[in-house]
């Protein structure tokens, strides 16, 4: 048995010897599992449009509704005061997001993959220009670059004006990257199931948005750059109808229901926590507008006396005084039974068709473009009832209110109603065109004008002070009331 044994033993060390160490390495791999992302871009692209939407419609629900006074709140109701902080759960999710967007974006140009390189740069963008609008100078041409090629820790913020040249020189990009008549198939696409036209149409459309918002500081700009995307519809298409929109539809079960439905874990206690504004009631109601019934519910006490009514919450009233304002909660109207007990009914919208058709109508209005305003206006009023599966009155578009009067402030304050529930895009759009005027700061608000910007979060003045301190001393000081380059004087 000994013998046996050693001979075993001078046998394996024979072929240790003859086939060297490396021929018996081993790897302990998964058959199943990616081993180089470079070959699946689409794993990157499902999460690039996945955990920014889902949380951008969140924050929408949460912080955007209650800014663009869509909705109040009558109990916790700081926020509402204008206590709004840093928000640094958005700022963290943007970040992360874009850049998995960039690695995305890098990861294509290596291989040559236009189609994944004009997505990438359009989510990119998409990303950065909420970011910006939300906080003003941010890390920008810096920020995306802590790798080990790249190892920039502390990235510059760049001044907002500098940003924006950038979103749009992005997005310009895209387009040409998506021109291309013979574009590679994408995989992974939660958005648009891959169709490439309406990726390019949606990148247009964002640009629209990008200079529409430079109308303040950048007017020359801004109508340039409109005009150029009227005038050549089949260089830069855009957004035609509500088939195109930038709408991610969420499952009927989590993790990828909609976030604040029941099925996702959202308590119906924080649900009826908010309330239909008495900012958006007084415009809906004053046009006799049919979207009320499909946005919010009757008041419990309403339906129960077999009378429904609508009612709203004013924003910014204190604790206390706001839990019995008009006889409690029993006396407002709650948002739609959808919003938290259908999975699946509310999208997260990125951009819409109806927004297309205001920025055209404003373009007109201003003088920017040779078109009809009117007729932009009311498709778009028309693609929003459309939307939301509204059935659009017969005299709507004639009524006191809504018949085009050739007023800014008419187009502005129905591209507001559009905007509901759009990330925070009433709330920038109110900043820009300061309509509707109905939007006020509340009686017990903590400013007597209306916040611009989040703060800073805390970790950036711990880890990137010098270049926080330098966005600081160039924007304004690192408060809720420092006004966001776009805004103007």
């Amino acid at each position: 048995m000994k013998t046996y044994i050693k001979t075993l033993l001078l046998t394996f060390s024979a072929l240790l010897v003859a086939t060297g160490c490396n021929e018996f390495a081993v790897e302990n791999l998964n058959p199943d599992a990616t081993l180089n992302i470079s070959n699946n871009p689409e794993l990157l692209l499902t999460g690039v449009i996945r955990e920014p939407a889902t949380r951008m419609v969140g924050a929408g629900w949460s912080e955007g509704n209650l800014m663009a006074q869509y909705g109040a709140r009558f109990v916790f109701t700081s926020f509402d005061l204008f206590d709004w902080g840093a928000q640094s759960g958005h700022w963290n999710q943007l970040y992360l997001s874009a850049r998995d967007a960039q690695e995305l974006y890098t990861i294509a140009s290596a291989s040559g993959n236009k189609s994944y390189q004009g997505v990438a740069l359009i989510m990119k963008s998409w990303m950065f220009q909420i970011l910006t609008d939300l906080w003003g100078d941010v890390p920008y041409s810096e920020a995306l670059k802590g790798r080990a090629d790249e190892p920039v820790f502390k990235p510059v913020y760049d001044a907002q004006a500098d940003i924006y040249a950038g979103l749009i020189a992005d997005l310009r990009m895209a387009n040409e990257l998506l021109s291309d008549p013979a574009l590679s198939a994408i995989k992974g696409d939660i958005l648009f199931e891959g169709d490439l036209n309406r990726w390019r149409s949606f990148g247009n459309s964002l640009l629209l948005r990008v200079y529409l918002r430079l109308s303040e500081v950048e007017p020359s700009l801004a109508a340039q750059g409109i005009s150029e995307i009227y005038g050549n519809p089949n260089g830069f298409p855009v957004m035609i109808d509500n088939s195109d929109n930038a709408a991610l539809t969420f499952l009927s079960q989590a993790p990828n229901a909609y976030p604040i439905a029941a099925v996702s874990g959202y308590r119906i206690g924080s649900f009826n926590e908010y309330r239909m504004s008495e900012t958006v009631q007084t415009v809906l109601q004053n046009l006799d507008d049919p979207r009320i019934s499909n946005w919010f519910a009757p008041t419990a006490n309403s339906v129960t006396a077999g009378d429904p009514v609508y009612d709203g919450m004013r924003n910014g009233i204190v604790d206390g005084p706001a839990y019995i304002y008009k006889g409690g909660d029993a006396f407002l109207s709650k948002f739609a039974d959808k919003f938290h007990f259908e999975p699946n009914a509310i999208q997260s919208v990125l951009m819409q068709y109806a927004e297309v058709e205001f920025i055209w109508a404003e373009a007109a209005q201003r003088g920017w473009i040779s078109a009809d305003a009117q007729s932009h206006y009311e498709a778009g009023i028309i693609a929003s009832f459309a939307y939301w599966n509204t059935e659009l009155p017969s005299d709507y578009l004639s009524r006191a209110g809504v018949a085009y009067d050739g007023s800014l402030k008419q187009i502005a304050t129905q591209k507001w109603l559009a905007l509901f529930n759009t990330d925070f895009q009433g709330f920038c759009e109110y900043k820009r065109t300061g309509f509707p005027s109905e939007i006020q700061p509340g009686p017990d608000a903590f400013l007597d004008v209306y916040p611009s910007r989040f703060l800073y979060p805390s970790a950036e003045q711990a880890l990137n002070a010098d270049n926080r301190q330098a966005a600081i001393d160039r924007q304004g000081p690192d408060a809720i009331s420092t006004r966001v380059w776009w805004e103007g004087n």
